[in-house]
């Protein structure tokens, strides 16, 4: 047993590393699926790993992970079970500081699929928010305000499928191999290698896909689109209709840098996105907010109220708060 728990404290530090091979993850993917200590053990180093990784104080991440590595080192002699009352003990502080700047919950949870029992990993971000997430393959996604990823704990195994709700920046590791695909909702994106933005929130009319580097392939039911760069697919929920159209995709992706990029977007829409990223509820009660179109960008470090007069430059509209209800009316 003592062989056992050693060999997966090294194999869970290789998926951590990012360095464990095809071979030991199919191994520790199996130590996982049938036991339930390791699998909880396996819940809380992910959660732990991934506190590491917010984009908030993002210059102190290094610093606080390679901390973190040298505070865990034990010797090796060590049962996991005695390992891991010290990993608990050394790390409580570390989680101390990192919670309160974390901006995503991590979950693992089984969900019965056509295989049968797969474990996944799930973020979920909070309106007024943002999260970074590592990848078992070296990949990276940035999770906008109100979004859902998940991934099974099978991810590179065959194939590295991953599950969208909401927006998504992405830089996806080459590997052609590999398949990487983004599932969200009807729509899927697929790409070996290359760095693109997925906007598809459930309520929203329409989704799209802005193709920054590389080439991606976007199909809904039996539509299809490729992608170049610099351009985005964009898929009408109401009509259906999957299209693509020439696009400065880097603004998609502005929303990752603190700024919100509109080019010929209703005031609705905006109007959306500001209750996301500043975690309000807006109830619009004027015919003229549909009918306006804006281009341009927002800070999000400006308050919520020189937003408003950002945009509202013609004093068009009053914006009233009441039971934590901002109200948009005609003046």
């Amino acid at each position: 047993m003592q062989d056992k728990d050693i060999l997966f404290e090294n194999l869970m530090n290789e998926y951590i590393a990012g360095s464990i091979t095809d071979e030991n993850k199919g191994i520790l993917f199996s130590l996982v699926e049938k036991s339930e200590l390791y699998r909880k053990q396996y819940d809380e180093m992910v959660k732990l790993y991934a506190l590491l990784h917010v984009p908030a104080f993002e210059a102190q991440k290094d610093s606080k992970y390679t901390n973190l590595k040298e505070r865990l080192h034990v010797s090796s002699g060590m049962t996991v079970g005695r390992k891991w009352v010290i990993y608990a003990r050394n790390v409580a502080a570390v989680i101390l500081l990192m919670v309160t700047v974390s901006l995503g919950s991590i979950i693992t949870y089984e969900e019965l699929d056509n295989s049968g029992d797969m474990l996944y990993n799930e973020t979920t971000v909070p309106l007024g928010s943002q999260t970074k997430i590592l990848l078992p393959d070296g990949s990276t996604a940035v999770l906008n305000s109100g979004s859902i990823l998940k991934y099974p704990l099978s991810y590179g195994k065959k194939e590295r499928n991953v599950y969208l709700v909401g927006e998504g920046y992405f830089e996806v590791a080459k590997n052609k191999e590999k398949v990487f695909q983004v599932h969200a909702g009807d729509m899927k994106v697929k790409v070996t290698g290359t760095v693109f933005n997925v906007r598809s929130y459930p309520e929203d009319l329409s989704a799209e896909v802005s193709l920054i580097n590389g080439g991606v392939d976007v199909s809904v039911n039996n539509k299809y689109v490729r992608l170049k760069p610099d351009e985005k697919a964009i898929y009408n929920r109401g009509t259906g209709q999957l299209y693509s159209e020439s696009t400065e995709s880097y603004k998609s992706a502005l929303w990752t840098t603190g700024r919100l990029s509109f080019v010929n977007t209703s005031f609705a829409e905006i109007l959306k996105d500001i209750e996301r990223k500043y975690n309000v509820k807006i109830h619009v009660e004027s015919d003229k907010v549909e009918k306006e179109y804006f281009s341009g960008s927002i800070n999000l470090e400006m308050s919520l109220q020189e937003v408003f007069n950002f945009i509202d430059v013609d004093k068009k509209y009053r914006f009233e708060v009441s039971g934590g209800v901002i109200s948009v009316k005609d003046r």
